[in-house]
């Protein structure tokens, strides 16, 4: 398929349509796409497919859109932001808004809804019984017509409950089978909508999105050009209201959204906001009344700091040893791997392992999820020697290093782990 003179051509229409610049040079991943599309449509040939998409109206678009769309989620994923959301952030919002009770939050590339559903559990959990009487705009956008149908579902797999407890997972979900509902206290308070990220820097899109005061957009921009990834982070700033913060996932930051956004420490993680206004100080944080949700010990790792502060922003506290950070691109690969064994797709999640690794061998936490995915399929020398290279990686690193992509795992941490599932004696 690749080498059919039709694929440049479905190939350039999918990267212009979706934003999605990772696949510039994946041309074996979006062929599979492309080639499971084409059974499901019963096209014959390449040039066939390649007719539907010229049309940008065809039905076939969403479903294609869907099929390249990675979906990695899981609720309260880097636990860090979440437990600053619990205890600085969303009581210093609400607290602004305690007359007219009117709150508006973007989960931007929800995916299935974990994180817009996990933002609306702390809601929930804050507010108690007042909830009832507050606006709480909460809306969750995605291009994946399906993920975004699964998020008004809002229920889940083990799999996406990983960071909770047994407890959490009972307070939170009724389960079905093998599933886990969102109880409807907590179901009902986020919305669901299909939206194309890549129309934000649309210069003719109208603003449509305006006034919020807090918009999540996490592990979405490293599938996007440069270039873009900042025209999305600007026009994102452009929608929050003057005391809005911008959420990114802790790997994205870069020097280049400085243009476009101004950063701050808030909560002691990195937070955006628009250009040119000064954050008011947040109030200390309460005493810890209620348990914060319980994160494995995987738990969110810190965002990077920003190289300078706002003259206005409080000295930094000593932060802890710098996590490792992975190349984006193998990133990608990574949370493709695991966006595939979610869904069951273990030749995918195989490849895409592999693609991680082969573009850097020094990705702890790709070795480690992968040798545990080896051992569960039974091929135990194969896992040995994964969990041995990411142990490998691990005891080279110092003992509180927090490594990349591991959610707050630290090296000390994995080399423990590793060393009790595979036996070795040090």
């Amino acid at each position: 398929m690749i080498g059919d003179e039709a694929f440049a051509e479905v190939k350039a229409l999918v990267i212009a349509r979706t934003g999605h610049h990772y696949y510039t040079d994946k041309d074996a991943q979006l062929a599979d796409h492309v080639a499971r599309r084409m059974t499901a449509t019963g096209d014959a040939t390449l040039g066939d497919y390649r007719a539907r998409l010229r049309d940008p109206a065809n039905p076939e678009w969403p479903l294609l859109e869907s099929a390249v769309t990675i979906n990695e989620t899981f609720f309260f994923r880097f636990a860090e932001q979440f437990d600053a959301l619990k205890t600085r952030i969303l009581p210093a919002m609400i607290e602004r808004h305690r007359d007219d009770k009117r709150l508006r939050i973007w989960s931007v590339g929800c995916s299935t809804g974990a994180e817009a559903h996990s933002v609306a559990i702390l809601l929930a959990d804050l507010l108690g019984d007042a909830i009832d009487d507050w606006r709480i705009a909460l809306t969750g956008t995605d291009i994946d017509e399906a993920a975004v149908e699964a998020a008004r579902e809002a229920e889940y797999s083990s799999w996406a409950l990983r960071t909770m407890g047994e407890s959490e997972r009972a307070r939170l979900f009724d389960r079905k089978g093998e599933r886990y509902r969102l109880k409807d206290r907590y179901r009902g308070i986020a919305r669901f909508e299909r939206h194309n990220l890549l129309t934000m820097i649309d210069v003719a899109a109208p603003l449509g999105f305006s006034d919020y005061d807090l918009i999540l957009c996490r592990n979405v921009l490293i599938y996007f050009a440069q270039e873009d990834a900042t025209a999305i982070v600007g026009a994102l700033a452009g929608r929050l209201a003057a005391d809005g913060i911008l959420l990114l996932g802790h790997a994205e930051p870069n020097p280049g959204f400085d243009v476009v956004a101004d950063s701050d420490l808030t909560g002691g993680i990195l937070t955006y906001r628009p250009l040119g206004t000064r954050p008011r100080p947040l109030p200390p944080a309460p005493p810890a009344d209620t348990p914060s949700p319980q994160p494995t010990p995987r738990a969110a790792a810190p965002a990077p700091r920003p190289a300078s502060l706002p003259s206005a922003a409080p000295p930094p506290t000593p932060s802890p040893p710098p996590a490792v950070v992975r190349a984006p691109d193998a990133a990608a690969h990574y949370f493709a791997a695991l966006d595939a064994l979610a869904t069951g797709d273990k030749d995918r999640a195989e490849r895409a392992f592999r693609d991680a690794l082969y573009l850097d061998r020094s990705f702890a936490m790709a070795h480690y999820q992968f040798g545990h995915y080896l051992l569960a399929q039974g091929r135990a020398p194969d896992g040995r020697r994964s969990l041995t290279n990411a142990l490998r990686v691990a005891s080279s690193l110092a003992p509180d290093t927090e490594l990349a992509e591991g959610d707050g795992m630290t090296a000390g941490a994995m080399t423990a782990a590793i060393r009790h599932t595979i036996g070795t004696g040090r």
